[in-house]
């Protein structure tokens, strides 16, 4: 129908043309009636809404009691009303009707009927017509599109996103991205897309977690008329991790310089500087500049502590995509007495875990026979307060403690030895008793079956794990599963371990499954402790479609004849399907005769839908027909069942003509049948026939003799 838009524009006006010159010489009109097509005035924006259908014919004379009206032969298109007008013509006339639309991008063809009952001639009346116009009409999709987003917007930082776009017709849009909750650094003006599908970059400013983007498109339907949609999609905002300061070595010495090694990590590829300062400690200048290059910066400091604690502080300012941030981290190192004596101490490990019981050991060197004094505050030890140890060169003890709080933990050593006394104190930093981080993969299960979860267990501590002790279980009862205990070996900081773990989700369940962990562990200082926590997965209901039935009637086609192939498809699982079709690839010698995409919207879960399409063949043979099921569920995922269809086209009888090349199933039964009274009305002729030949043989045997 779109091509004879410009046909019909032309032929109206040459109509116009050859009436005006015959009105002005005063001829008869060639041509009586001439049907100029039909077209869209208002077309249906989804299955279910009504469009307007123009009818343009054109007329020589006037006519009186005319009715106009369409008769679909599909089911894509019902008729709603009957034009009736008092008179039409001479000239083009145009006639608006409303239809019903069941179906987009399909074709259907039509019979548009124009009836009048009279005809002006002159003064009088005489007998109108009756015409019957053969014509097909295309209904056009609207403008429609889903839209989901992939990526994490960190709260605070520019984050890139990608926004997806899919339709289920070709769409030609421009799109604009706005942010609510968010701020939008690209793209800043419109963007072009193309086609079913497509994925715009988007880099964004989370300002909290609640945020969305909202997409504005600028299309135009098939008319060419604008058609504005807006969309509100949310993304992932989630806090963004801080960063990390490192400092080597972690035990510095009292009285004299220390060489330390400072290390900045940002949680982004960024550039930017950072000012480092150490308070407890004196410094040849107040503060020292590391540049950052990469996410990473790294610098030498001298110091001389003169507390029991030196803390650094890290002032970090970088920019990111051309929005700067500026935070503030700090660390600490241990301090002990410097090595100037004639006694030595070591104390190990050079921090403590706080909560849990530390395995402390103190080794002494002192020359010749020696006592030691030790003394430690704010902590709970396991021997009496002094402790003494003694021996000859050298000795060790070893204390179990208990640190009350986080409060750094203070050593106090007296070494009595031949040479004199030396005093020592070492002060040890405490840290939290939380040092393992579980991750699950996926995080994301599919409801229905066995489902199988990789548990990280990441030692995020700064402690050697020597060994320990897994144990998951389910923390609810929507989910089937055992109890499972894991043995891991020696962990390093930053290492880690996988460990699957299986249970089975019922099909009907949809929400967070919760699962927890109890991990006790050794430390190689060892000390032994206990970590709980709970993991929390997603589980998703998604769609079960299968096709269960492919029909094909007549089960062996005719060339230059209509079949018909019944696609039934069922939803076993417990969810709805949207943007459900059929579309079907036909090979040379395969015409359909409607359009090969039929869209079946949405199906409901347990239920069965019949999609019907039709076709004819050119000639006799063997053809593959490729047919895809392809439908999304309710988070957006695509789906596509492809199938081949194997058709087998005989050849046709000798009488074939006289049968209509094409109909519904079951015509050339009713051919059939309307041929048998004729067999019955000739079967009397044919025994009379028969009875007067014997007689007449009888009767000249009778004469002879």
């Amino acid at each position: 129908m779109k091509s004879k838009h410009p046909i019909l524009a032309i032929a109206t006006i040459a109509l116009a043309t050859v009436a005006y010159s015959q009105a002005i010489v005063g001829i008869t009109p060639a041509v009586d009636y001439l049907w100029l097509g039909a077209k869209w005035s208002q077309i249906p924006r989804y299955p279910g809404d009504v469009g307007v259908i123009s009818l343009s014919y054109y007329l020589s004379s006037q006519y009186v009691d005319v009715s106009v009206y369409i008769d679909p032969k599909c089911p894509y298109l019902t008729p709603l009303e009957t034009a009736r007008l008092p008179s039409a013509g001479p000239g083009v006339v145009t006639v608006n009707l409303r239809v019903l639309v069941n179906a987009l991008n399909v074709t259907c063809p039509i019979n548009a009927v124009f009836d009048a009952a009279y005809k002006v001639v002159g003064s009088a009346l005489t007998d109108g017509m009756e015409k019957v116009e053969y014509d097909s009409v295309y209904i056009p999709p609207y403008p429609t599109a889903e839209i989901s987003t992939r990526g994490v917007a960190y709260i605070g930082i520019p984050s890139q996103l990608t926004l997806v776009i899919k339709s289920p017709y070709a769409l030609t849009a421009s799109v604009a991205v706005q942010g609510q909750g968010a701020r939008i650094l690209y793209p800043t003006g419109l963007y072009r897309i193309n086609g079913t599908y497509a994925e715009v970059p988007v880099v964004a400013i989370a300002d909290g977690p609640a945020a969305s983007l909202v997409v504005a498109m600028q299309a135009r339907d098939w008319l060419g008329n604008p058609v504005a949609l807006s969309y509100t999609v949310p993304i992932a905002a989630a806090p963004a991790p801080p960063p990390v300061l490192y400092i080597s070595p972690t035990t510095l010495y009292i009285n004299r310089f220390n060489k330390v090694n400072v290390t900045i990590q940002l949680p982004v590829n960024a550039d930017g500087v950072a000012v480092v300062s150490a308070a407890g400690a004196a410094a040849p200048q107040s503060s020292f500049t590391v540049q950052i290059r990469g996410g990473r910066g790294s610098a030498q400091i001298d110091v001389y502590p003169m507390a029991s604690v030196v803390t650094f502080t890290a002032q970090i300012t970088y920019q990111t995509l051309g929005v700067s941030k500026t935070e503030q981290i700090t660390a600490t190192a241990a301090t002990q007495q410097s090595a100037g004596g004639a006694a030595r101490v070591e104390v190990r490990p050079s921090r403590l875990i706080s909560g849990v019981t530390n395995n402390v050991t103190l080794a002494v060197a002192a020359p010749g026979p020696f006592n030691a004094s030790v003394s430690v505050s704010n902590v709970a030890v396991d021997k009496p307060q002094p402790y003494y140890f003694g021996g000859v060169g050298k000795a060790a003890a070893s204390l179990l403690v208990t640190p009350l709080s986080n409060q750094p933990v203070v050593i106090s050593v007296t070494v009595y030895h031949s040479a004199g006394v030396d005093q020592y104190t070492v002060n040890l930093p405490v840290t939290s008793s939380s040092i393992f981080t579980v991750l699950p993969t996926p995080s994301i299960v599919k409801s229905g079956g066995n489902r199988t979860v990789v548990l990280t267990v990441i030692n995020s501590g700064d402690v050697v794990v020597q060994k320990a002790v897994v144990t998951v279980s389910p923390a609810s009862g929507n989910i089937l599963a055992s109890t499972y205990t894991f043995q891991i070996g020696r962990l390093a900081p930053l290492d880690s371990v996988q460990l699957p773990v299986s249970f089975i989700i019922p099909a009907t369940y949809s929400g967070s499954v919760a699962l927890t962990y109890n991990i006790i562990y050794t430390t190689e200082l060892g000390t032994t402790s206990t970590a709980q926590g709970t993991i929390y997965l997603q589980a998703l209901q998604t769609p079960a479609v299968n096709i269960t039935n492919i029909s094909v009637v007549p089960t062996t086609p005719e060339p230059r004849r209509t079949f018909y192939i019944s696609i039934t498809v069922v939803n076993k699982g417990f969810t709805p399907v949207t943007n459900l079709q059929v579309e079907a690839r036909v090979p040379r010698g395969i015409r359909p005769v409607t359009s090969p995409i039929y869209f079946a919207g949405q199906l409901d879960p347990q239920q069965t839908t019949t999609i019907p399409l039709s076709f004819n063949a050119t000639a006799p043979g063997q053809y593959q027909i490729d047919l895809a099921v392809s439908y999304t569920d309710q988070y957006g995922n695509y789906y596509t069942i492809p199938t081949t269809l194997t058709i087998t086209v005989a050849n046709g009888s000798r009488f074939s003509a006289a049968f209509p090349r094409t109909g519904a199933p079951g015509a050339a039964q009713q051919q059939s049948g309307a041929n048998t009274p004729w067999v019955y009305a000739l079967a009397p002729v044919l025994a009379a026939a028969v009875a007067g030949a014997i007689f007449y043989m009888r009767r000249r045997r009778t004469l002879k003799s």
